[in-house]
């Protein structure tokens, strides 16, 4: 396990969409109003509030839980998306993570606290929680997994009580393989419904998985029984026949492929792969 701390972002070529901004209803919060998780207008908390994870281990789970992937991303990716926009800082954790967070050098207002095995943590329940404080004018505010406060406050050296806070499901913790699965199985429906709602027909949902990171162009047609993993790109047009496994490749319009293992390559526009087909490194 690494000791240092580190500064993160979102890499330039990893693809952060916002797969909850699609959905025909916000999610409603176990915690807070209607009234914050659709307010419009979250711009201060870029400006306003430093985002850190905190990387949390569970080694009778897997070893490396932090980098553990769900949907093609590291538990510790999901989390720190969640707060994409606002300055982000990774550190270790510890036996007093109040101290660790004090020891932190910055000019926000606001820290946020969050732990990286709670990987259904959004934008929309981020920017809630922080505008739940703003209103209230908090010094503290503790929740189930984490924590928000006031810089000025944390500064001043006094004690600051944790205990029982408030809950949200987005917060449950990624403790056991069934939580694991579960939260699998959450964040590909929100995939799908993503592409869906762009455009791409796809039938056979429960059989078609799709990573966080592909890119997908509106019109393309997916049958059951299809996986498509790491940074590929689909165009519009192009349609996956039942039975590919498709990777870090990018797929020209109105290709049809069908029944074949494609990775790290190119298939050109109009191209029909045959079924049974492995493909590695090339352009066809």
């Amino acid at each position: 396990m690494e000791n240092e701390d580190t500064d993160v972002l979102v890499l330039e070529n990893q693809i952060s969409f916002d797969f909850d901004a699609l959905n025909d209803q916000v999610e409603e919060s176990a915690i807070l109003p209607n009234t914050f998780i659709k307010a419009k207008n979250y711009d201060w908390i870029k400006d306003e509030v430093l985002f850190v994870v905190v990387k949390a281990y569970h080694n009778d789970v897997v070893k490396d839980m932090p980098s553990l992937k769900l949907c093609g991303k590291s538990l510790l990716d999901w989390v720190s998306n969640a707060g994409c926009g606002c300055e982000r800082k990774v550190i270790e954790d510890c036996e007093n993570i109040i101290d660790r967070v004090r020891s932190i050098s910055t000019d926000k207002k606001i820290i946020a606290v969050f732990y990286s095995d709670t990987p259904l943590l959004n934008k929309a329940t981020f920017n809630g929680f922080c505008e739940y404080f703003s209103s209230r004018n908090m010094n503290f505010l503790q929740l189930s997994r984490g924590f928000l406060v006031k810089t000025d406050f944390l500064k001043s050296g006094l004690s600051i009580a944790q205990g029982a806070g408030l809950d949200d499901k987005n917060l449950m913790i990624a403790d056991s393989a069934k939580t694991l699965a579960y939260m699998s199985n959450v964040l590909y429906s929100k995939i799908l419904n993503y592409h869906i709602k762009n455009g791409v027909i796809i039938y056979g949902q429960n059989t078609v998985f799709i990573d966080a990171d592909v890119e997908i162009e509106s019109g393309t047609i997916i049958y059951p029984n299809n996986i498509i993993k790491g940074q590929t790109i689909i165009e519009g047009g192009v349609v996956l026949e039942s039975g590919n496994i498709i990777k870090d490749s990018i797929i020209f319009s109105n290709a049809i492929v069908q029944n074949s293992y494609i990775e790290n390559s190119k298939i050109s526009q109009g191209k029909k792969i045959e079924p049974f087909s492995k493909i590695i490194g090339q352009e066809i």
